[in-house]
């Protein structure tokens, strides 16, 4: 059941579609996920509801995640993966790439570079060190709705986020 007040799921639906996917998975594929996502709200983990101060923070720095193919020969099921923050003229942003693992996925990913521009300058590019897969951060996919308007994954540290489709 679709709240009035959220785009995508209430906190009740989205548990129940957790359920759907721990046990069958979420039937999310690669192709699905490819784009823009634009991050909506966050839910703290064990909390049934919105966290309203972490989930407007994120809004008005414009937080989102952008998901490309690689295009890999011998691993074509390989995203690009860039995290970003803007506020006005300055943005940040970390790069990497990321993969899916299991039936429900879970997206692994790891950055390999941090970026910082003002405008159009970069006036900051760091590398940094590959995380070995054990230790790597990942969203484990709940749900992306038919029509791909919103996308629902909960983060390695047991949050709940909305993305929605930019």
């Amino acid at each position: 059941m679709m709240n009035s007040q959220i785009l995508g799921p209430d906190y009740g639906e989205i548990k129940n579609l957790e359920k759907i996917a721990n046990k069958d998975g979420s039937g999310i594929k690669f192709d699905e996920l490819i784009g823009n996502w634009k991050f909506q709200y966050v839910w703290k983990q064990g909390a049934e509801s919105i966290d309203n101060i972490s989930s407007s923070l994120l809004q008005v720095l414009v937080a989102s995640l952008e998901l490309s193919n690689i295009q890999l020969e011998n691993d074509p099921a390989k995203f690009e993966i860039k995290n970003s923050l803007k506020f006005g003229v300055l943005s940040i942003a970390f790069c990497g790439e990321a993969f899916l693992k299991g039936t429900r996925p879970l997206l692994y990913f790891y950055f390999k570079n941090l970026n910082i521009k003002v405008g159009n300058i970069t006036v900051l590019t760091k590398s940094l060190k590959k995380t070995e897969f054990k230790k790597m951060p990942f969203f484990s996919l709940i749900a992306i709705d038919k029509k791909e308007e919103w996308l629902c994954a909960r983060g390695k540290g047991g949050g709940l986020a909305i993305w929605k489709r930019n």
